[in-house]
């Protein structure tokens, strides 16, 4: 009896350890279960959000868009860039500034934050580039302040009446505007070297001679091209908004353009490029070259381009100029006559704007300023008399 009981409490327990053993053991692959769902990803929430903007904010960064930002650049005396023969040279005690601008390719992120910027214009490319390709546009510039320079030299010295003799070889092509009615019969790095039988051995002969003619009306050049062989063009000029003159739509230089200085007269630009320093160049060269103070020791802001016959040309960017102008405390601001109204309508209560047309009109404003242009004489206009409004 005890030994039956023994063992059935032995094999009960071993029963119940099998039991046991039976409830641990896993099932096959037949009898698994489907896993129980994970818990909810709350971080995708805002993960694929942040994902997104993170995104947007690095083409914001990265990406250029076909577009320019115009801001405030600096204004920079031009006196001590100037550099004459000592016995010739009187360093004035006024400065001559020439103002510029910080022009850029923008993100997306630095267009809205130029079309934020009331100082600041945002604007298509092809304002800026014209017919130029945009590798071009460095280049063309840097030479456009190169001729700049010449031309400021010649015209002060020839102002003060030293003789300077030009020569050159050519109108050379520098670009070609595609949609104009030069765009497949003129190539860059060509010559026109005459125009309607004239010769033209300066740009500035080629542009007067087709600026004569009305749109519409036929131009014939001959054109001396890449490889040197001679041929004849005959292209109907068109027409740009604003002008009645005739339009081909290049951009020209002379080439081996060449002038024989009295003596030297050298303008240090540094990294400036572009043209529209050329008039601050001019009063520049002829405040060192004579004994009096042409700004009457005043802060005189000065842009504009410079022709060879003292014409004074339109610039770009006259509002951003206008601000750097202000940055810098110039008490005076000449400028073309078209940039007169957006120049006046940021200088401020303290900055005068005053428009000239040409170097006897700036020599005139300077005179009304107090300015010493007795050593210049009366050429064009009295030099006492007041300045053009």
């Amino acid at each position: 009896m005890v030994l039956r009981s023994v063992a059935g409490c032995a094999e009960k327990r071993l029963l119940t350890d099998m039991n046991t053993t039976e409830s641990m053991v896993v099932r096959g692959p037949l009898g698994w279960e489907p896993l129980p769902p994970p818990p909810p990803r709350r971080f995708l929430r805002w993960s694929l959000p942040a994902l997104a903007l993170l995104i947007a904010l690095l083409a914001g960064v990265s990406f250029t868009l076909p577009y320019y930002a115009l801001a405030p650049g600096s204004a920079r005396q031009v006196n001590d860039l100037i550099g004459v023969p000592s016995d010739r040279a009187f360093p004035p005690r006024g400065k001559v500034f020439l103002a510029t601008v910080a022009l850029s390719r923008v993100t997306p992120l630095e267009a809205l934050r130029g079309w934020l910027d009331p100082a600041t214009e945002v604007v298509p490319e092809e304002r800026i580039l014209g017919p130029v390709r945009r590798g071009q546009f460095n280049q063309l510039n840097l030479q456009a302040m190169d001729d700049s320079k010449q031309t400021a030299a010649v015209v002060a010295l020839r102002r003060l009446g030293f003789p300077v003799a030009e020569e050159g070889k050519g109108a050379l092509v520098e670009a070609v505007e595609e949609r104009s009615p030069a765009g497949s019969r003129l190539a860059q790095g060509e010559v026109i070297t005459s125009v309607d039988g004239r010769p033209t051995l300066l740009a500035e002969q080629a542009l007067e001679a087709i600026q004569s003619k009305r749109p519409g009306t036929s131009v014939r050049l001959e054109v001396q091209g890449v490889t040197g062989a001679a041929r004849v063009e005959e292209i109907v000029l068109g027409s740009r908004s604003g002008t009645k003159a005739g339009f081909l739509g290049v951009v020209l230089r002379t080439k081996e353009r060449r002038f024989d200085y009295p003596f030297d007269v050298t303008i240090d630009s540094g990294a400036i490029g572009g043209p529209s320093a050329g008039l601050a160049f001019t009063l520049g060269v002829l405040d060192t070259l004579t004994s009096g103070e042409l700004t009457g020791g005043r802060k005189v802001a000065v842009t504009g381009t410079i022709e060879i016959d003292g014409t004074v040309g339109d610039v770009g960017g006259v509002i951003q100029k206008t601000a750097a102008v202000r940055a810098a405390g110039a008490e005076y601001f000449l400028v073309p006559p078209k940039e007169f109204r957006d120049a006046k309508a940021h200088a401020g209560g303290r900055l005068k704007v005053v428009k000239v047309a040409n170097l006897d009109e700036a020599l005139v404003a300077l005179g009304r300023l107090g300015g010493d242009v007795k050593a210049l004489g009366p050429s064009g206009g009295d030099l006492s008399a007041g300045a053009p409004g």
